[in-house]
């Protein structure tokens, strides 16, 4: 019985047969198609496959809002970009293919960079969908891979954005009814100001900026009539205070939209035209900056070219430039300096420089440079 213990445990530890892999995203599906047509014991095949694992350990890094667009094809099947979604916002992830390529297959899956540094897949785009959205709690590091089909070439074009977490704490007013912000001082300088306040007329509707439910609601010398709303699916408590009166009750289950109470003045705004201070506390590390929870001035997305002259290409530069880790160029690391006469290939381009690989495989991001093409090199 022993024996057949270990032969039986032995055999469980044994790889997952393709065959018997069950694919989840297009890309999976995708693979799966290729092992069945053994395209993997191909030159190509092989490139395909080494490429796309090895692109998870990319580190060029970039911030929303952000745009660029890629090149994927031949040798560079598949490209990556690491990212932080800010606090208080929500990624959305657009891409776009360009009209030449509209044939060409396009994955793209989202991972979370683990804290022993392998990737998790959390989140991929679906077969009839155009858009990714996420919003992430723990500021961890993603990364994002894009990969086109074997023996495909694309030129796809690729914009972060970011939209509030929160809707807005008063029904029908918005960001230009704010009449006091984060950090002013209070009472002479001796306290700065943990929140937002909201300008609107005694009795507006106060509402629930998210789902969750109501942890406190009572009266305090600053506050006034308060309602504390802790979120469901965030670490953040929801503080609505200077009520005029409060509709809701300990330990009642909210939804976004459902009224809390009524704008008032009390506490220590009894003073003061009505109005309510909204907050945010995450918890265990006290009050954050509401503005970015719930602003929703549109962003401004940097362009880009409107031809792709060089994507693809294999070239070399007419004068020095900077590499850097990320396209903020001013205030990102700079990995060397690139020599006049190098050879790099553009991988990507931006509104104001371009993503390129050197000869030795490194990766990284130029601000715009003159070049030149050395068609003995070019692999376009």
């Amino acid at each position: 019985m022993a024996s057949i213990l270990i032969i039986l445990y032995i055999s469980s530890c044994k790889p997952v047969p393709v065959s018997h892999w069950f694919p989840v995203t297009p890309q999976e599906h995708y693979e799966q198609e290729l092992y069945k047509a053994k395209q993997e014991k191909t030159v190509a095949g092989q490139t395909w496959f080494r490429v796309s694992k090895q692109v998870l350990t990319d580190t060029l890094f970039s911030f929303a809002p952000y745009q660029e667009r890629f090149f994927l094809g031949d040798s560079t099947p598949a490209q990556s970009i690491r990212l932080k979604i800010p606090e208080g916002r929500k990624l959305v992830i657009t891409p776009s293919k360009n009209d030449e390529d509209s044939s060409s297959q396009l994955f793209l899956e989202l991972y979370r960079i683990k804290t022993n540094g392998k990737p998790q897949r959390i989140e991929y785009l679906k077969s009839n969908e155009n858009t990714i959205t996420i919003s992430d709690h723990d500021g961890d590091t993603l990364l994002l891979r894009l990969q086109t089909g074997l023996n495909e070439t694309l030129k796809v074009s690729l914009a972060l954005t970011t939209l509030p977490t929160l809707t807005f704490p008063i029904a029908s007013y918005g960001m230009q009814n704010l009449i006091s912000f984060w950090g002013a001082q209070r009472d002479g300088g001796v306290r700065s100001h943990e929140g937002v306040d909201i300008k609107a007329p005694r009795g507006t509707p106060v509402v629930a900026s998210d789902n969750g439910f109501i942890t406190q609601t009572g009266t305090n010398n600053l506050g006034g009539k308060i309602v504390f709303l802790s979120a469901n699916e965030s670490p953040y408590s929801l503080y609505y205070a200077h009520l005029d009166s409060q509709m809701v009750s300990v330990g009642q289950r909210v939804v976004r939209g459902d009224t809390l109470g009524l704008v008032g003045n009390t506490g220590n705004a009894i003073t003061t035209t009505p109005h309510l201070h909204f907050g945010i506390y995450a918890r265990g590390s006290g009050a954050v900056d509401p503005f970015p929870f719930i602003s929703d001035k549109k962003e401004k997305l940097p362009g880009l070219p409107v031809t792709s002259k060089w994507l693809g290409d294999t070239v070399k530069i007419k004068s020095k430039a900077n590499l850097y880790i990320s396209p903020t160029f001013s205030n990102a690391e700079k990995i060397r300096v690139l020599s006049k006469n190098e050879t790099i290939r553009i991988l990507g381009e931006l509104a104001k420089g371009y993503r390129v690989e050197l000869t030795d495989g490194t990766k990284g991001y130029i601000p715009t440079v003159g070049f030149e093409t050395d068609k003995k090199l070019s692999k376009k």
